[in-house]
């Protein structure tokens, strides 16, 4: 009698599930495969039955990332402290889910918390600006007036090289117009023919408006 060909259809081996046979290659034969992450894989008959492999490949890069796991839970990191891992992300680094000091949990990346990258759940960047606002209330501000931006450098689309002077095109002529900003107005200094005239009415305008909040 003929040996019976068998026929593994429907069959699973690891996390694979048969679902048809296809074209051998030369005398061994190979079965279309559907992986439990998702995946599609061709595989040989004798490799499933033997159990050489058992997946589309998903589970050999997951003992791989397990081999290299480092376990963070309980470790302190800044403001957060890890509670659990919560499976890895794209770039198959590990995620966990960490707790923050002000009671907020934040899923975090094993290397960003390795590296000092992430230090909370965002609440320490909010803390950090408010101390950098505080300080330019107490150090930087005289009469609502920001002292820094007195002495802010020329704008790099000025196109006369003079701070607070612009050119105005006229029918026939180009002038000089000089402003000078205090408390976010804006000062209108004068229009003038050159722009020596003009950078005068800007430096006396300094002496005016600004001097008095850099004293």
């Amino acid at each position: 009698m003929p040996k019976r060909k068998i026929d593994i259809t429907d069959q699973k081996y690891g996390r694979l599930t048969v679902l048809q046979e296809v074209a051998p290659n030369k005398y061994a034969r190979r079965y279309l495969c559907k992986c439990e992450c998702g995946n599609e894989a061709v595989v040989y008959m004798n490799a499933l039955r033997k159990g050489n492999t058992q997946s589309c490949g998903c589970l050999q890069k997951e003992r791989v990332s397990n081999g290299n796991f480092i376990d963070l839970t309980g470790k302190k990191f800044g403001k957060l402290t890890t509670k659990s891992r919560q499976g890895s992300n794209r770039g198959r680094k590990v995620n966990w889910l960490c707790l923050c000091d002000c009671g907020k949990e934040i899923l975090v990346a094993s290397d960003r918390l390795l590296n000092g990258i992430t230090k909370s759940c965002g609440c320490l960047r909010e803390e950090k600006g408010k101390a950098v606002q505080e300080y330019n209330e107490k150090n930087l501000r005289v009469d609502e007036v920001f002292t820094p931006l007195l002495k802010s450098k020329i704008r790099s689309d000025n196109s006369t090289g003079v701070k607070g002077v612009t050119t105005v095109k006229r029918k026939n002529s180009i002038k000089y117009q000089a402003r000078i900003y205090i408390k976010n107005e804006a000062i209108y200094l004068g229009t003038f023919d050159t722009i020596e005239e003009a950078t005068k009415a800007r430096k006396k305008g300094e002496e005016i408006y600004h001097k008095p909040y850099l004293d």
